[in-house]
C-alpha cells in the first residue's frame, strides 16, 4: 500500500527549505529575518525530514523510528528558541531597558520539554493507518507542550502583526506582511494542533501537519515573491548642516573652519522632483541654501547650492548614510529634520562596527520595511 504520509512529507521538504532560504536571503543582516527563518526551517524542514524517516524505518525498526519521531518533536520544541528571542529583540527595541540576559530564558522552555520527552519512555505512542503512521503523546505533554508552543507562536503573530500595522507608508508592503502574518499564523497554528490535538483525538485519520507545512512555506514565499523597493533617490530635501534659528534666519555651519554663517534660505518647493534639473543651473553660492542636497557621482552628498561635500564629523556624508537617516521617519513638514539627520548621520560614523539593520532597530525597533529588505 502506498504511504500516503510519506509522499506529503517528501513534498513538504523542499517547500521548507524555499519558504526559510527566502526569508534570511530577503536581509541577511537582519536578525529578525534570521530568527523567522529558522523558525520556518526547524518547523517546516527538520521536523518534517525526522518525520519522513520515522516513515521509512517504522517497518524496518521501531526503535529506530521512535529515535526520529523524538527527533521531529525536539525541533518543534527548538522552535520556541528563535521565537522567544524574536520577541526580546522585538520589545528591546521599543524599550531599552530590557536586559539582555533575558535571552537566556528562551531556552528554558525548549529544555524542559525535551528533558521529559527523552526521559519518559512511553511519552510516544504509535498508530498504523492506511495513510501511514500516526503518533502522539502522553495527554500531560500534549498539554504543557501544546500550551508552550502556542503562546509562543501568539506572541510572534502579534509582534508580526504590530510590524504591519507601522508599515502605513508603504501599502504594497503592508499588504504583503498582513499575507506573511496569516500565512505564518495558520499554517504553524493549523500545523501544531494537528500534530498535537487531532492526532490524539482522531488516531486513525491522516495526519495533515505536513499539508499545513506545505501551505505555510507558500504563503510566506508569495509574500516575498516580487521585489519591493522605494523609488531611487539622488536629492533629499534637508541638510544635516543647516541650523535654524527661532526667529526666521538660518545658519550654515558647512563651512572650511566650523563657523556658521548666515545664509537666504530659498524655496524652490518640489520644482526637482518634477523636472529634470542640471544641479550646476542651482549652483549660487554660500550666501544661499535651499536646505536641499544631492550626491555625486561618487556617492558623496554635496549642497545643492555651493557644491560643497557636506561634512559630519570632519567626515564626508554619504548617499548610504542620507538614505539611511532619510528611511527613519525624520520629516519636519516637507523637510528632513536637521538636526535629526546630524545626529543619525554622526553615530553612524561613529559607530561603524554597527550594522544599518542594528542602527534602525535602535531609533525605530523592529520594522517590516527592514524585515522586507527595502530599506
Amino acid at each position: 500500500m502506498v504511504n500516503i504520509k510519506l509522499i506529503i512529507d517528501g513534498i513538504a521538504i523542499p517547500f521548507g527549505i524555499i519558504a526559510s532560504t527566502v526569508i534570511i536571503s530577503r536581509n541577511k543582516r537582519n536578525i529578525a529575518n534570521i530568527l523567522i527563518g529558522l523558525i520556518a526551517f526547524l518547523a517546516g524542514v527538520v521536523s518534517v525530514t525526522f518525520g519522513l524517516l520515522k516513515e521509512i524505518f517504522f517497518p524496518i525498526n521501531v526503535e529506530i523510528a521512535m529515535i526520529f519521531v523524538k527527533l521531529a518533536f525536539l525541533s518543534m520544541f527548538l522552535m520556541t528558541i528563535p521565537a522567544l528571542s524574536f520577541s526580546i529583540f522585538f520589545w528591546k527595541a521599543k524599550y531599552k531597558k530590557i536586559p539582555n540576559f533575558l535571552h537566556i530564558g528562551s531556552f528554558i522552555p525548549s529544555i524542559i520539554l525535551a528533558i521529559w520527552l527523552f526521559a519518559e519512555a512511553n511519552c510516544i505512542q504509535f498508530i498504523e493507518t492506511d495513510y501511514g503512521i500516526n503518533n502522539f503523546l502522553t495527554e500531560p505533554l500534549i498539554i504543557y507542550s501544546l500550551v508552550i508552543i502556542l503562546s509562543t507562536l501568539l506572541l510572534t503573530v502579534i509582534e508580526l502583526r504590530f510590524m504591519a500595522k507601522n508599515a502605513k507608508s508603504f501599502p504594497q508592503l503592508r499588504r504583503r506582511m498582513n499575507l506573511f502574518t496569516l500565512g505564518f499564523a495558520v499554517g504553524f497554528g493549523g500545523s501544531f494542533v494537528s500534530l498535537y490535538l487531532l492526532e490524539y483525538l482522531f488516531q486513525d485519520i491522516i495526519q495533515p501537519y505536513a499539508l499545513f507545512v506545505i501551505f505555510t512555506t507558500i504563503s510566506l514565499t508569495l509574500a516575498f515573491s516580487t521585489s519591493l523597493s522605494e523609488e531611487e533617490v539622488t536629492l533629499w530635501h534637508g541638510c544635516p548642516k543647516l541650523l535654524h534659528n527661532n526667529g526666521n534666519s538660518t545658519m550654515c555651519i558647512n563651512t572650511d573652519d566650523g563657523l556658521p554663517i548666515d545664509v537666504k534660505l530659498l524655496d524652490i518647493g518640489n520644482i526637482i522632483e518634477r523636472i529634470q534639473i542640471d544641479t550646476e543651473v542651482l549652483k549660487t553660492g554660500s550666501g544661499n541654501c535651499t536646505n536641499t542636497v544631492f550626491s555625486d557621482e561618487d556617492n558623496i552628498v554635496r549642497c545643492l547650492t555651493t557644491h560643497r561635500p557636506i561634512k559630519v564629523l570632519d567626515e564626508q556624508v554619504t548617499r548610504e548614510e542620507m538614505e539611511l537617516a532619510r528611511q527613519m521617519d525624520i520629516m519636519n513638514g516637507n523637510e528632513l529634520c536637521s538636526d535629526c539627520l546630524h545626529k543619525i548621520i554622526s553615530y553612524r560614523k561613529e559607530h561603524k562596527n554597527k550594522t544599518d539593520s542594528e542602527i534602525k532597530m535602535l531609533f525605530l525597533g523592529i520594522r517590516a520595511e527592514e524585515f522586507f529588505g527595502i530599506c
